[in-house]
């Protein structure tokens, strides 16, 4: 079968199971999002094992080689995730998030430190190796906000205070967990070959820094005049298609210039557009086709990752280390946001927000067994420890909302903004 059938049949069953998951999971009161997650793990080879069907497994020859259908998908499922957190950036209450910058860099703060020493300590504790256990703490630093944002969505509580400082403190976390590892493997390099790898960490941080400026200084203007461009241009869905050509755009050069993950400048690039008269046209022509199309492809990717098997002999410390990967960040998100005037009960939605670490830690997971820090064994258990962070999220999210309304609620009523309208999921 060629490559393009292949892609054809899989994306319909992708499509379809994850849909009917999700919708069986709707109808039972769990979030949408994680009937699509288990979607993934029931194609994947911890059940079914799609990929060892001969319809799936094989490569089709194209002008460049050799593909797989697993590579294909890999590169859609990225995509998936540029077009979520571009989402994601233009329904965030732009306003309503320069209020709360304090509280998502504290929260992002505390959300690195916890996980970090809790982890490596525990790590170590185990007999792991110095090195491998301070890469498996900060692995734990990183947070992917990708799965919050699709349920922040789904339970409309993106544009409100607690969603905004989740939304902030998950793009500085990517920052501050970007440079703890480019440390690690300065570190590391400087241990197995002298001096001279500290400029590592030095270019590291002059990117991010001078990427940020240049996106914030630069970034609203380009858009701005990209967009008084659509009325040269004669033609339907223009102005989506200008601002897909921003996203992508953004998202390169976060990863090629910045050093940062390409959902970054995604999410960027969302909040540049929403601060412009068009971002309402843009949301609503891109959010059916993020919630029917990619969205879904990228959380059944997420799911087809998941190996349990692989957890053979690990299974009491990988208990302990979701613990720390869990109340690390509940802990510690949360105590930055109470700190910072939240209450206890809307810092704990803080907190358990910051939990999955999703793309961005196996971004991460795969940078540090790349730099050859940690084993094959470790690396496996590190991925599956990131994805069962992602999998345990929109329900322990869910359920820290129903805590949180009745707290919310009566915040909203003295504030005079309970007539602010919700997202439409």
């Amino acid at each position: 079968m060629s490559i393009s059938l292949q892609i054809l049949l899989f994306i319909a069953l992708l499509v379809l199971l994850s849909k009917a998951l999700g919708g069986l999971g709707g109808r039972i009161g769990l979030p949408v999002v994680l009937g699509e997650l288990l979607a993934g793990v029931v194609l994947g080879p911890t059940l079914i094992d799609v990929w060892r069907f001969s319809w799936f497994s094989g490569t089709s020859m194209v002008p460049g080689g050799p593909v797989s259908l697993a590579s294909v998908m890999n590169v859609l499922a990225g995509l998936g995730v540029v077009v979520l957190m571009f989402v994601a950036g233009l329904e965030t209450d732009v306003d309503l998030m320069k209020n709360t910058v304090a509280p998502a860099f504290w929260s992002a703060t505390g959300g690195v430190i916890l996980p970090l020493v809790g982890g490596a300590a525990l790590a170590r504790a185990a007999g792991f190796t110095w090195a491998e256990a301070i890469f498996i703490g900060t692995i734990l630093t990183a947070t992917s906000v990708s799965i919050t944002a699709q349920t922040l969505i789904n339970l409309n509580r993106l544009r409100s205070r607690v969603g905004s400082t989740i939304l902030g403190a998950a793009v500085i976390d990517d920052v501050l967990g970007l440079l703890v590892l480019s440390l690690v493997i300065a570190m590391e390099v400087r241990s197995a070959h002298g001096l001279g790898s500290w400029t590592g960490v030095a270019q590291t941080v002059g990117r991010i820094a001078i990427f940020s400026l240049a996106a914030f200084w630069l970034g609203p203007r380009l858009i701005r005049f990209l967009f008084r461009q659509v009325r040269h241009l004669h033609g339907t869905h223009t102005t989506v298609a200008i601002a897909l050509v921003i996203c992508f755009g953004f998202a390169f050069l976060s990863q090629s210039l910045g050093g940062m993950a390409s959902i970054t400048g995604a999410y960027l690039a969302g909040l540049f557009v929403a601060a412009t008269p068009f971002h309402q046209e843009v949301i609503d022509d891109l959010r059916s086709m993020c919630n029917s199309f990619f969205a879904p492809l990228f959380f059944v990717s997420i799911g087809l990752e998941i190996n349990a098997r692989q957890l053979t002999g690990h299974y009491g410390f990988f208990l302990l280390i979701l613990l720390v990967a869990i109340f690390g960040k509940v802990l510690g998100c949360g105590l930055g946001s109470w700190l910072n005037g939240f209450t206890r009960r809307d810092s704990l939605v803080v907190g358990v927000g910051m939990i999955p670490r999703g793309e961005v830690g196996l971004i991460t997971a795969s940078i540090g067994y790349a730099a050859g820090l940690v084993s094959s064994e470790v690396y496996s258990l590190v991925v599956i420890l990131v994805l069962a962070t992602t999998l345990v999220t929109p329900l322990l999210l869910r359920y820290s909302f129903a805590l949180a309304a009745p707290e919310m609620e009566t915040a909203l009523a003295v504030s005079g903004l309970d007539g602010v309208p919700a997202d439409q999921g």
